[in-house]
């Protein structure tokens, strides 16, 4: 079934064209989390992919959008899916906002003007942070509490951008015009998505839409992988699940008695399969073929691996995968950039055959070849990533085997 996953997402064998929309229609919305990901997955997927040709598709064109939508994450989107990638999102910042209601220094219609100004110096064109905090009311910039920061209220003039951020009125950009730059501008979402409306859509409307592209990418998946990966409750994702049409319908899966739907119209393709001979590919950070699942331990690598392929907080395991190494739809092995050897370094986690080792140094060639010279720099996680959290896979190695949670001085 892992391998049916390569196939489906183009990691055993490349696209089988050169058009991007038409292979993240495909495989489905791209991790895009502040640092070279989308870069990295795409050139993962394609047997000829230049930095430039995405850069030009999102900032020039618009044909692809950067939106924050399932559990707030930042992903690729095609701009005709813009209103249900919109409408799915978590709305975190409103909901705490509710709760600390008697702890915010500011009451609610003061916050309302607050809106409104932002909205208006909007008008004019994008802006940053820093100019928004230039331009709001004096009085109405406050900040906050340390007990709010820790939840992530900095100051009145964020919280409102966030809050207008999960009204679908103001959309994130990056300022410099690349998806691993971490300076980011607002921008009106009626000025960059003007036929987007996000909440003419009904909620069911939207689940059932985003099944559709869920189960086209990820199937055979679960009720559960769905209802995870969108953000959504179980009950939600079930009806959502009910209205695709051509209609999904259950798989056996050995091992379980889990009910896996799969489109009705693949079933023929699926039972008809047969994997390619050692399938090899190098894939980034929060790529979709690892984040599309809920589980990724006992699914993609065995248990006695299961403390490997993941950054740690002050010792604690976090269950977000690094950069991995795919190997007949199992994840073998971890990968980074050296950057003092301008090169790209392996750990694998069990000793290979000769020649599967040497397809995986193969294919860590190509990609070192790509990034030399089509990014120049490349970060592989994202900006939220603090002074605590290891992603070395050489500091990290020392840790394989000791379980989640490892005592280590902070």
């Amino acid at each position: 079934m892992n391998a049916w996953r390569m196939r489906r997402q183009s990691l055993d064998k490349p696209f089988g064209s050169k058009n991007i929309l038409d292979l993240i229609k495909s495989t489905g919305w791209i991790y895009s989390p502040g640092c070279s990901t989308p870069y990295l997955s795409l050139w993962a997927r394609m047997g000829s992919f230049k930095t430039e040709d995405l850069n030009r598709l999102v900032f020039e064109e618009r044909k692809l959008v950067q939106l924050e939508t399932l559990r707030g994450c930042n992903m690729l989107v095609p701009r005709e899916q813009a209103a249900v990638a919109l409408r799915i999102r978590t709305r975190t910042f409103t909901e705490l906002a509710k709760q600390a209601r008697q702890q915010l220094t500011v009451s609610d219609a003061d916050m309302e003007r607050l809106k409104g100004a932002l909205l208006k110096s909007l008008e004019s064109g994008t802006r940053t942070m820093e100019q928004l905090l230039k331009t709001a009311p004096a009085p109405l910039v406050r900040e906050f509490a340390p007990d709010l920061k820790r939840i992530g209220f900095t100051n009145t003039v964020s919280l409102a951008v966030n809050l207008l951020k999960e009204e679908g009125r103001i959309i994130k950009i990056q300022t410099r015009l690349r998806l691993d730059a971490t300076e980011y501008s607002y921008i009106l979402l009626s000025n960059l998505l003007p036929e987007v409306d996000p909440f003419a859509m009904r909620n069911e409307e939207a689940c059932a839409r985003l099944a559709k592209l869920y189960f086209r990418a990820e199937a055979p998946a679960r009720g559960r992988d769905f209802a995870w990966w969108a953000g959504i409750n179980v009950s939600d994702a079930m009806k959502g699940i009910e209205e695709v049409k051509p209609k999904l319908v259950t798989v056996a899966v050995e091992g379980t008695k889990d009910e896996y739907f799969i489109n009705e119209s693949d079933l023929d393709e699926f039972h008809s399969f047969k994997p390619e001979d050692d399938s090899v590919n190098l894939i980034p950070y929060r790529d979709t073929f690892l984040k599309g699942q809920r589980e990724i331990v006992d699914r993609f690598l065995g248990s006695e691996h299961g403390d490997k392929p993941f950054s740690r907080w002050k010792g604690k395991l976090i269950n977000d995968p690094l950069a991995t190494i795919i190997y007949n739809g199992r994840v073998v092995g971890v990968w980074e950039w050296n950057e003092s050897k301008k090169d790209v370094d392996v750990l694998l986690f069990d000793t290979a055959a000769k020649t599967v080792e040497k397809a995986i140094r193969k294919r860590a060639n190509e990609l070192a070849g790509f990034i030399r010279g089509n990014l120049g720099e490349i970060r592989l996680q994202g900006p939220d990533f603090g002074p605590h959290q290891m992603t070395c896979i050489h500091d990290l190695k020392a840790f394989w085997g000791r379980g989640a949670q490892v005592d280590v001085r902070a």
